[in-house]
């Protein structure tokens, strides 16, 4: 029995031991699972997870995320929160999704917070404008430059000042010439040879005619008139001068001479120009060309009238472009019958026509007109020959290459702000009219060209669809997010595309050399302007519309003061398109206001600084492609940290550097 026992104890202490190890062993695997999940880093919060239609949803039933149009990485659930990148509203992140691959759908709500608009494709002829600069400049074909025929000596001057107007046939100045006496004399022995010549034989008869005749050619060679010549002959004439007359009426634009002076056979003597009529030169670049046409009207205006609209016809384009400056001249042909346009006076035009799906389209103005083929300028309501050269007219229709409006249908439009463009493809977002919620589909098609604020589409679209005006891109981006085609992934499945554009500047941009040396007390009197100027950028930037005021008006006067003729050719003209936006009156009254004559000045002063350089150091060319409704805009800056001025705080660092302006260089630097 005590044997039994002890079996029994031996046992029992045997398990107890074993038992022991087993539960050791399990607490020891349960500490180092429990350690290894608080190793692990924290879960965040349920984000939105792509459905199978590919549209994102969120993984807790009933809670609504949002994102950014721009930034789709961002999530949040406030739904008034901002992007923490470019400070844009935020959209919803939905569930469900249109089952087409091309459409998205969007909730009402959806809708309204992203400010998404459509409005209808229309037929008609839109009207495009065309602005250009230059300068008003003679009518070559009524100018007249009056030179010496023979040599002789100024012995009186009436025409003694540029300036003097004269009528045609006036008196301009009386010479001397002993040349000239001796074909006097030569002509009056002639003409008594001829009358003496009585029963003389047929040969000497027709000997002594040959050389009267040859007298009165080389008088008439000499520049006389008729009835000078017919009053030397018959013996009228008395004294030994003789007084030249105005060939044209006009003004006296150039005197060569003065009373005194000798001159020799072609010396000029003086230059008299009808400014009655006149040339307004232009400069178009080679993307506006498809917009001119010859026979249409021109609009401009001159500082010396401002608010007066003054008008005139294009009467030659020129047919090569220059390649430095990749613009081709204009003309227009101006009628001046009160004087009040002057040579030499700046001009800021406009050419407004309606357009046509293969270009500008002409009224019936000039139907039925006769123009000469080489003086486009000439225009009869019959056929008859050019008063210039001689040619026949030929009828204007011969000259327009475009059709009028009532032979032409017209094109489909859509407004610029519907078309999103890739570089290679343009689409736009057509609303489903069939659809129980806003549905947008895309749709690629092929524009003809842009007439103002709308484009003409040539394919993909008809009318009456209803495309997408304003939130194109946010309803794209929102393609991109669900992984479907959008307008830089045309397959889908790509992630969308981040924001480079903004909140910072491209790497190795260029550093532009000024094209050219200036005067020294040019570039000194355009340091202000750019001070100023970068003083507007600035209030801008910080949507201060009252400092922005002061600063565009003292702006202006800084571009007033600016010296003249101290530029040539490029930079002259550059130099006249920025006087021109320094007239216009009136402050703006609001930041939009402001900023869009920002733009303008912004344009002309960079254009300016690629011919001269910058007079206050290097600049920076900077651009936001999402201003003016995704039209872009450019703006000058100091230093890579953007600063926005056509956003303001909404977007401040909304932009890239594209480029700087180095330094100008005077004309007396090595």
């Amino acid at each position: 029995m005590s044997a039994l026992l002890r079996v029994v104890r031996r046992l029992i202490s045997f398990v107890a031991r074993t038992l022991g190890a087993w539960i050791a062993l399990a607490l020891i695997v349960l500490a180092f699972i429990i350690g290894y999940r608080a190793a692990l880093p924290e879960k965040p919060e349920s984000a939105p997870t792509a459905g199978a239609s590919g549209e994102p949803t969120s993984t807790t039933e009933g809670e609504q995320w949002y994102t950014c149009s721009m930034h789709p990485s961002v999530r949040l659930k406030d739904p008034n929160a901002k992007c923490p990148i470019c400070h844009m509203d935020l959209i919803p992140v939905r569930e469900g999704a249109d089952v087409r691959t091309t459409a998205l759908s969007i909730t009402e709500e959806a809708r309204a917070l992203a400010d998404i608009r459509t409005a209808p494709a229309a037929r008609f002829f839109p009207e495009a404008q065309v602005r250009l600069y230059g300068k008003v400049t003679y009518d070559e074909t009524v100018v007249a430059r009056l030179s010496a025929y023979f040599p002789a000596r100024i012995e009186r001057l009436f025409v003694n000042f540029v300036g003097v107007p004269v009528g045609r046939g006036d008196h301009l100045a009386e010479v001397y010439s002993p040349e000239l006496l001796s074909a006097f004399e030569e002509l009056r022995q002639a003409r008594l040879a001829a009358d003496e010549v009585g029963d003389a034989s047929e040969l000497v008869r027709r000997a002594t005619l040959d050389t009267l005749h040859a007298a009165r050619e080389k008088l008439r060679l000499y520049g006389l008139s008729e009835e000078q010549i017919r009053s030397v002959e018959e013996g009228e004439h008395e004294g030994d001068r003789l007084t030249i007359f105005a060939p044209i009426g006009g003004i006296v634009t150039h005197l060569g001479v003065r009373e005194g002076d000798y001159v020799q056979t072609g010396t000029p003597i003086a230059t008299v120009a009808d400014l009655t009529h006149l040339w307004l030169d232009l400069e178009a670049y080679e993307s506006q060309l498809p917009m001119l046409r010859w026979g249409q009207r021109v609009s401009f205006r001159v500082e010396a009238h401002p608010g007066e609209e003054f008008e005139g016809r294009i009467s030659f384009i020129e047919p090569i472009v220059d390649e430095r400056t990749r613009t081709a001249a204009v003309r227009v042909a101006v009628e001046n019958r009160d004087m009040r346009l002057k040579p030499g006076m700046f001009a800021s035009a406009v050419v407004r026509t309606r357009v046509g799906p293969d270009g500008p389209l002409l009224g019936d103005e000039m139907a039925g007109k006769w123009v000469g083929p080489m003086h486009p300028t000439v225009v009869h309501d019959e056929a008859g020959v050019c008063e210039i050269c001689g040619m026949d007219l030929v009828p204007a229709e011969t000259l327009i290459d475009a059709g009028t409006p009532e032979e032409s249908e017209p094109p489909v439009v859509v407004p610029r702000s519907a078309v999103l463009f890739t570089g290679v493809r343009s689409i736009v977002y057509v609303r489903d009219p069939d659809a129980d919620e806003p549905t947008y589909e895309l749709r690629e098609v092929v524009l003809g060209p842009r007439a103002g604020d709308f484009y003409i589409v040539r394919d993909g679209l008809d009318e009456g669809e209803e495309v997408v005006v304003k939130g194109a891109f946010r309803v794209d981006s929102a393609m991109q997010i669900g992984g479907k085609p959008s307008m830089m992934s045309p397959e889908g499945g790509a992630g969308a595309p981040g924001h480079g554009a903004h909140g910072g500047h491209a790497g190795g941009e260029a550093k532009q050399a000024p094209a050219m040396a200036v005067p020294a007390v040019f570039r000194d009197a355009l340091a202000p302007v750019v001070e100023t100027y970068l003083e507007v950028q600035r209030a801008l930037a910080g949507d201060d519309l009252s400092s922005a005021q002061a600063a565009l008006e003292e702006v202006s006067a800084n571009i007033a003061r600016l010296p003249r003729g101290l530029l040539q050719g490029v930079a002259s003209e550059r130099l006249n398109a920025l006087r021109a936006l320094a007239t216009e009156d009136g402050e703006p009254a609001s930041l939009d206001e402001a900023r869009g004559r920002f733009q303008g000045l912004s344009d002309a002063l960079i254009a300016l600084l690629h011919e001269v350089g910058s007079p206050v150091g290097d600049l920076q060319i900077t651009h936001c492609p999402m201003a003016f409704d995704f039209e872009g805009a450019d703006w000058l800056q100091v230093g890579d940290e953007i600063l926005n001025p056509y956003f303001g705080a909404s977007m401040l660092r909304c932009g890239e550097v594209r480029a700087t302006i180095a330094a100008s260089k005077g004309d007396d630097d090595d």
